[in-house]
């Protein structure tokens, strides 16, 4: 990498290169720097630390905050710029500069060897302002809101290249940087408020799709099948970027197609599969299938899973065309239609696109700390044609800009003539005009590289043809002249494709230029140079395509030509067609000339992406011209049938008119801005002027990174790659025209002509134009100033791209391989009357108490800037406290999608200001307005007289236009298969638009601005982030370790022992410590109190632990029956007791919690160890609940009405706390069920009694349920947004006596995180954690975080502070738990393309063993089997209780897996998934009772940083799948012979029962 200057205001070439600086700086203006450059020493401080501050010492004369340059050589042609972040009051002889060693990795030309430099001090820091500067994101996840508050903190800082920016938690590295109106990246600059932030993600979510359509199997020009291209030459190219980068995307592929049948109605099909098959629009049958064969896979080097995905395609189409046949009985395979893969243009393209957006928008379900970014990126073997409906398309386009998914379309064809790519809309009445789309929301890239070496050097085929359209033996050799006349098809007059080419795309405008007044001079084309195409791209340098000049500017829009043939004739075809737009399923691309021009000669070709091929009569001419469509006409068919309404002509795009929408703008500030005031396209390579002789000067002010270069660049020199391109452009004649990339651009003039089809007027001279600035800004337009007539130029991401035919798309590998996040600002502003006409207005007012100073005095500590120097944050002024509330409303929005628009109108300020005034209150100068879509919000702090320093006054005003769009519901039907399966099952899923309009903002302003109080109530419809985490046990001896070893099988799981019951839930407290930050008020050598009852006897040890001070003084006691009788004293001698310093109980302390406050188990364990009638925890809890009756100690809360056996804090009163109340939910509370005695995880018992979950989980009636039909509706994820108390009443009446009762039905509570413990952020950040009530160490402890007012770094790294510190709280050789992440919706209830694996037990070897049972109990007594075989694999029950219509499902202690078992025991079923096995029926036709399987998936959220030795890698969980379906199997009687020892262990606890 290169680091020169920037900014070449002198225009002369002629300096010498051995100028001194002194000369240069002439031409740098006085008010770039102040005083003279002086000499300095730069010292390198040892170690890197990137994020270091650049320090000075006194005898620089800078001071903090001053911006200085570097020249890094004597020539002064490398320069960096640097910001002071603090100076040394030191004594030093010279001035000194310290930097970190970091920066000479980055910049080479720092070294010791060179010490001093000379340095200026900059005056004008504008000077060396940055248009654009991007940043790398990897393994970590910023908010849009959190993106803003970044972006901030870079204002009026200086950046270099990989400079490391840490602010607020949150870490990114810079990695382009570019100045206004130039293709240069450059290697520092100085970031301005007018600055645009582009946050690039190494680590996104990728949705890759491979539209396998029959043309993937063809051979293009290069003799490679498109799927060898796709494979061995894209994804190759792709995959190699991606390890280059480091990049850590989270990856899942699919491959997708659609299968058309040969029928001619729906009883041609078996009746199994009737209702899974759809119908067109022409009425054909079809099935769209999708196979995932990578889901949610995070690899470091992806070239290696080349071959899997090869080998799938080698088999797929054979697999999927015979699918139903080999899985059909042979009586419905033989009934079955013969199915054909369809072409591209038919297929699931936009389908394929909304199953992806359905993901990518709930992307705050499961939010992963370390994936940033969402690209959705399809490759078809087509041009980039798409026949599609109008609905489904404008819902995927609304579903794209709405929540800011990049959108990426690559192509493996070549390049039509035409815009692309171009949607077709259905048509429903054959003889109306075709309709076109061109999607600007889609990033459409051509990939050129083959595997293989072309033959064809010079000549691209554009226009491929299909031989499928050709009647049989028609192109053999025998047949070819003799099938074609003469006069339709004659040989092409010249020898040259190229000049044939030319003779044909310049007949019609010669025909049109002959008929009109004003001639137009042409060049010959004698002196033309042959076209050259070399079109193969490489990576880092673009190569050089010359194209010839088109010097005949031919008019857009219709030609008609007329034509002597009779309006019979015309009849006489068996289609009808408009007269003025081609009535074709496909574009043609073919220019076919008119008789008069080619000598009589119709020339007919067609464009293959289509089922069907029109041969036109002879009466029909077809005109074409050079970057426009042809239409099918006649004189008198045309004035007959005038055109219905103004189409879309994909050949001439600017002829159509579209008025600039905000959704054509909203990636506008993601791309460098180019010197003609056109955003850069790197991918798009143009047509320019002729050559273009490069000089440069050497300027002073920013220094220019060249990519693709490794050269210095001095004074009037140039790069050996620029002087060659220089070179061999400027030996071609003034007309040549040569076609860029902004990659390969040193310098341009600023008068570049773009002779596009956009272009009103013809032009045969040499003038040349700039192109101009599209502007939205209604105020800087000059009323004196002529109103210039605007090009409407419609094509591009942006909106303000000109197209041209003779454009070359590439591939737009920067998207590709670090995706950018989406922008958030944008330019496009609402003007007055939109608002008054086409909008309805509403407000409200938010009036919010501020949070106490004290939460702000918190915040008074050094913060990291992106600088590196430290400021001190103070909030002691009111406006800025109630600044961060706005900010936090801000914030919201734009994590919602939001876009900000800089500046407000002046028009939209006096709306503003003229409805703040009306309700009553004052403007401040905090006003921002943002947009998303059509929907517009202007925020506005204000303040009233009345109003108090306490409280924050926002206003709120919504525009929302009077006429939404909302597009019908679409019940998509298909099939997919997922990794490890087999079978493609059938699934349905609802493709709809989610309705801004909708959306409670106002629900949302409140929740955000009452500071996470309990009033703030998140529910569903706000849209809060979450991730699902579970606490699993690590059990000792069944570790992945020795299973993969191969000492224990998978299926070795054994009891868990009393022991080790008991010892899970005394970790289990040490767990709750940790998570509520709560330390001991006396520290002592034992910090927890140990269970004090033996497991196996359940009596009163009589060595109970015994802390270090009592080993000093004898065990002081306490009669329980002396409380009991009231015995005078008792009481006090109990509370002296518990005070006691040596022996009393162990209090906790916390910022908030009063004194003596306590943990209810550990008193309860307290209380029998120092109890002498005390036997076991129901006496000690009966204890405390006397006391706590009786007043003596209360719940911190005051939120519970009993003592509860678990970790809930109490207090004892006291004269100082007799009045305390804490409001707040600030702790986590569990109760502890069935743990007072030991229960069996393996219920041997309920097998032999037919009787399932004899204790757990125990199930309750979900009030909720009651009123629902049906009651298996219930989804499986966590459904209780809040605890909700049911009425005892409904609770289940008939429980075992064995059972112990639940002292309340909350079954979900809901506390607060401290998400800033160590004060890290500027503002307050909370978050909320649901978790069950109850907690039993045969089951899991699941914990939900939940948070609208979090930065996502500080929280992630909270969260992973959490797991590690669970997975060390006993040592390493001592881990209880460790905590992972799990899916909210673990069985892909929203996920339309995750889907669990069945794996069917084989129960025909069980037969025997049920035979005696009835049909209920068979179905029982299996599903227990089940249970019973998770729990041998090591799987763990999810709840101890739960509702009887919610998700039970088991999670493997390894955390990679998930098993869920269906049945009617379980009360519960997939919603939203169709999973139909096989289903044995008896002899009566019904469903039989051996009918069982499980339903296996992965756990997608365990990512790296989530891996450990507790979790396994990839390949042990393939080999738990493998055997696990071996023993569902009965391989090796494995199965039958586990029924057997269940049997006999069931049978001898049963009679051990009856005999006691």
């Amino acid at each position: 990498m290169t680091i020169i200057s920037a900014l070449n205001e002198n225009k002369s070439t002629e300096n010498k290169t051995n100028e001194d600086n002194a000369d240069k700086n002439k031409s740098v203006p006085a008010s770039t720097f102040i005083g003279d450059p002086f000499r300095s020493r730069v010292v390198c401080s040892r170690g890197q630390n990137p994020n270091a501050s650049i320090t000075v010492n006194s005898r620089t004369n800078l001071v903090k905050g001053d911006l200085f340059v570097i020249n890094l050589n004597i020539n002064g042609t490398e320069k960096l710029l640097l910001e002071v972040d603090e100076v040394r009051q030191i004594q030093a002889m010279n001035p000194e500069i310290y930097i970190d060693e970091s920066l000479k990795k980055t910049f080479p030309s720092i070294n010791f060897l060179t010490n001093y430099y000379s340095v200026q001090r900059v005056g004008n820091k504008e000077h060396f302002a940055l248009y654009l500067v991007e940043v790398q994101i990897k393994e970590q996840y910023f908010s849009r809101g959190d993106m803003w508050r970044f972006t901030r903190k870079l204002v009026n800082t200086s950046v270099y290249l990989r400079k490391t920016l840490d602010i607020y938690g949150m870490r990114a590295t810079v990695y382009g940087l570019w100045v206004p109106d130039s293709p240069y990246r450059v290697s520092s600059g100085y970031i301005t408020k007018d600055t645009k932030i582009v946050f690039r993600s190494l680590s996104a979510c990728c949705s890759i799709f491979l539209q396998m359509s029959k043309e993937m199997w063809d051979f293009d020009h290069r003799g490679d099948t498109y799927y060898e291209k796709a494979v061995d030459g894209f994804l190759h190219d792709l995959f190699t970027r991606w390890k280059t980068m480091l990049c850590q995307h989270d990856v899942t592929m699919t491959l997708f197609s659609r299968v058309f049948y040969d029928a001619k109605s729906l009883d041609a099909f078996p009746q199994s599969l009737k209702e899974d098959i759809n119908t067109d629009h022409r009425g054909r049958f079809y099935e769209d299938f999708y196979c995932v064969i990578y889901q949610n896979e995070r690899y470091d080097d992806w070239l290696p899973r080349l071959a899997k995905i090869k080998r799938v395609i080698i088999s797929y189409r054979e697999d999927l065309v015979n699918y139903h046949r080999q899985h059909l009985s042979k009586a419905e395979a033989e009934k079955m239609p013969k199915g054909t893969i369809s072409p591209a243009c038919d297929g699931n393209f936009l389908e394929t696109l909304n199953l992806s957006l359905s993901v990518f928008e709930r992307h705050y379900i499961d939010r992963a700390f370390d994936r940033l970014g969402q690209m959705s990126l399809v490759i078809t073997p087509g041009a980039g044609v798409f026949e599609v409906d109008r609905e489904l398309t404008n819902m995927a386009k609304q579903r794209v800009l709405d929540n800011g998914i990049g959108s990426d379309l690559v192509c493996l064809g070549e390049q039509p003539l035409f815009a692309v790519p171009l949607f077709k809309f259905f048509k429903e009445n054959p003889n109306t005009a075709d309709d076109y789309q061109i999607p600007h929301w889609i990033n459409l890239s051509y990939y050129h590289n083959s595997t293989a070496p072309s033959c064809f050097k010079r000549y691209i085929p554009r226009l491929p043809f299909d031989t499928s359209r050709i009647h049989t033996g028609i192109l053999d050799v025998k047949n070819v002249m003799n099938s074609i006349a003469e006069h339709t098809f004659t040989k092409p007059p010249h020898l040259s494709m190229e000049e044939y080419d030319i003779q044909v795309f310049r007949a019609s405008a010669k025909c049109s230029s002959e008929n009109k007044s004003a001639t137009r001079t042409s060049k010959s084309h004698e002196g033309r140079k042959p076209r050259k195409r070399n079109i193969t791209m490489s990576p880092t340098h673009p190569a050089s395509i010359e194209e010839e000049e088109d010097t005949l500017n031919e008019p857009n829009g219709m030609l008609i030509v007329s034509s002597k043939a009779s309006l019979t004739a015309m009849n006489d075809d068996q289609r009808q067609f408009n007269a003025n737009v081609k009535d074709d399923i496909s574009l043609s691309t073919s220019h076919a000339a008119s008789a008069s021009i080619a000598g009589n000669n119709q020339y007919h070709n067609t464009y293959h992406q289509s089922s069907q091929v029109l041969f036109y009569p002879q009466s029909v001419v077809r005109t074409a011209q050079s970057a426009e469509t042809y239409f099918l006409s006649t004189l008198q068919f045309a004035r007959l049938s005038p055109r219905p309404k103004a189409l879309t002509n994909p050949f001439a795009p600017a002829s159509i008119r579209i008025p600039m929408v905000p959704g054509r703008r909203r990636w506008a500030h993601t791309f460098p801005m180019g010197p003609n005031k056109i955003p850069w396209h790197f991918h798009h390579l143009r047509k320019m002027e002729g050559a273009i002789k490069y000089s440069m000067n050497i300027n002073n002010c920013v220094n220019f990174v060249l990519p693709s270069t490794s050269k210095g660049l001095s004074s009037n020199s140039i790069s050996k790659r620029i002087y060659l391109h220089s070179k061999t452009n400027s030996g071609l004649s003034s007309s040549s025209k040569r076609l860029v990339s902004p990659t390969n651009v040193d310098k341009k003039s600023d008068l570049i002509e773009r002779k596009d089809s956009n272009m009103e007027d013809n032009r045969t001279t040499a003038h040349v134009t700039s192109v101009k600035k599209v502007t939205f800004d209604s105020t800087s337009k000059s009323s004196g100033i002529k109103k210039e007539k605007k090009e409407a130029i419609i094509w591009g991401p942006t909106g303000v791209e000109p197209w041209s035919a003779s454009m070359i798309t590439g591939i737009d590998w920067k998207s590709l391989t670090i995706p950018a996040s989406f922008p958030t600002t944008f330019d496009v502003e609402p003007t007055e009357d939109d608002l008054k006409r086409d909008y309805t207005q509403n407000s409200y007012v938010l009036i919010h108490a501020l949070p106490p100073l004290s939460e702000y005095e918190r915040k008074r500590k050094s913060a990291h800037t992106g600088s590196g120097n430290h400021e001190k944050l103070t909030y002691s002024d009111a406006m800025e406290r109630q600044k961060l509330i706005f900010d936090d409303v801000i914030d919201q929005r734009l994590s919602q999608g939001f876009q900000m628009i800089i500046e407000i109108p002046l028009d939209i300020q006096k709306l503003m200001i003229e409805r703040i005034r009306r309700i009553g209150y004052k403007e401040t100068e905090y006003n921002r307005l943002l947009s998303i879509g059509r929907i517009y919000h202007i925020l506005s702090l204000v303040t009233e007289d009345s109003q108090t320093q306490e409280t924050v006054v926002i206003c709120v005003q919504q525009f929302k236009p009077q006429y939404g769009f909302q597009p019908k519901i679409v019940d998509y039907k298909y099939r997919f298969q997922c990794p490890d399966s087999s079978s493609y099952d059938p699934a349905t899923h609802q493709l709809k638009l989610e309705s801004l309009e909708a959306f409670p903002w106002n629900v949302v302003d409140n929740a955000v601005c009452s500071h996470g109080s309990r009033d703030a109530k998140l529910t569903d419809i706000m849209k809060y982030w979450r991730i699902h985490l579970v606490l699993i046990p690590v059990s000792k001896d069944y570790t992945i370790k020795s299973v993969e070893s191969g000492q224990r099988k998978c299926d070795s799981r054994e009891e868990m022992s009393h022991e080790d019951f008991f010892l899970y839930v005394e970790h289990f407290v040490r767990f709750l410590f940790m998570l509520n930050k709560i330390a001991r008020i006396r520290p002592s050598g034992t910090d927890f109190i140990h269970r004090p009852i033996d497991p196996i006897t359940g009596l009163k040890r009589i060595d109970c632990h015994k802390r270090q001070a009592k080993n000093a003084v004898p065990l002081k006691t306490f009669k329980h029956e002396d409380l009991v009788s009231d015995k005078p004293g008792a009481l006090q001698n109990l509370l002296m007791l518990l005070h006691d310093e040596h022996q009393g109980l162990l209090f906790v302390k916390d910022a908030i919690l009063p004194e003596y406050s306590f943990v209810a188990i550990e008193a309860i364990w307290w209380a029998i160890e120092h109890g002498e009638d005390i036997q076991n925890e129901q006496a000690a809890l009966s204890l405390f609940e006397t006391l706590f009756q009786r007043g003596f100690i209360q719940h911190c809360t005051h939120s519970e009405t009993l003592f509860r056996f678990g970790f809930f804090l109490y207090y004892i009163v006291t004269e100082k706390t007799q009045n305390f109340r804490l409001d707040s939910d600030d702790y986590a509370e569990v109760e502890f069920h069935q743990t007072q005695n030991f229960i069996p995880s393996m219920d041997y018992l309920a097998f032999a009694r037919c009787k399932p979950m004899r204790l757990l989980p125990k199930l309750i009636v979900d009030e909720k349920s009651i009123r629902q039909i049906p009651r298996l509706e219930a989804p499986l994820s966590v459904k209780n947004t809040n605890s909700v108390k049911l009425d005892t009443s409904i609770v289940d009446s008939t429980p075992e006596p064995e059972d112990e009762p639940l002292t309340s039905n909350i079954l979900k509570r809901i506390c607060n995180v401290d998400v800033d413990q160590k004060h890290v952020s500027d503002r307050r950040e909370w978050a909320k954690a649901q978790y069950p009530s109850y907690y039993n160490p045969h089951c899991l402890f699941e914990l939900e975080i939940r948070w609208l007012v979090a930065s996502s770094c500080i929280l992630g790294d909270l969260i992973t502070n959490w797991s590690q510190r669970t997975g060390t709280m006993l040592g390493s050789n001592q881990v209880a738990f460790h905590l992972v992440p799990v899916p909210c919706d673990p069985f892909s209830e929203l996920d339309p393309l995750r889907g669990p694996i069945y794996i069917k037990m084989d129960t025909t070897c069980l037969q025997d063993q049920v035979v005696h049972l009835s049909d209920k109990d068979k179905s029982s007594r299996l599903n227990i089997f089940q249970e019973l075989i998770l729990k041998r694999y090591g799987f763990v029950l999810n709840s101890c209780v739960g509702y009887k219509n919610g998700g039970i499902y088991y999670v493997h202690i390894s955390a990679g897996m998930l098993v869920y078992i269906m049945s009617d025991v379980y009360n519960t079923e997939i919603k939203g998934k169709s999973l139909r096995p096989t289903i044995k029926r008896d002899l009566n036709g019904q469903p039989s009772p051996l009918n069982c399987g499980f339903y296996w998936c992965w756990n997608f959220c365990l990512g790296k940083r989530w891996r450990s030795c507790q979790t396994g890698e990839e390949k042990y969980q393939d080999n738990m799948l493998a055997d696990f379906r071996k023993f569902c199997s009965n391989d090796n009687d494995r199965l039958l012979k586990f029924w057997n020892e269940v049997n006999t262990m069931a049978n001898k606890i049963m009679a051990e029962n009856q005999q006691e």
